[in-house]
């Protein structure tokens, strides 16, 4: 899978659980990618809290 599949998939995953778009681009980005797309594929049913909780990430709030 190329690192642009693993990103759309990443993307799209945290879409459709509400995540805001600049969240979103952050566990996209170069340094965090491969961990989360890992953490999707080894847990497809990961919550949009227990994602963030395991990436380091916080929600950005507009």
């Amino acid at each position: 899978m190329t690192q642009y599949q693993k990103g759309m998939l990443v993307m799209n995953y945290l879409k459709s659980l509400q995540t805001d778009i600049l969240t979103i681009g952050d566990a996209i980005e170069d340094d965090n990618l491969e961990k989360s797309y890992q953490l999707i594929k080894e847990n497809p049913q990961i919550t949009k809290a227990e994602f963030l909780k395991q990436m380091g990430l916080k929600e950005k709030k507009h």
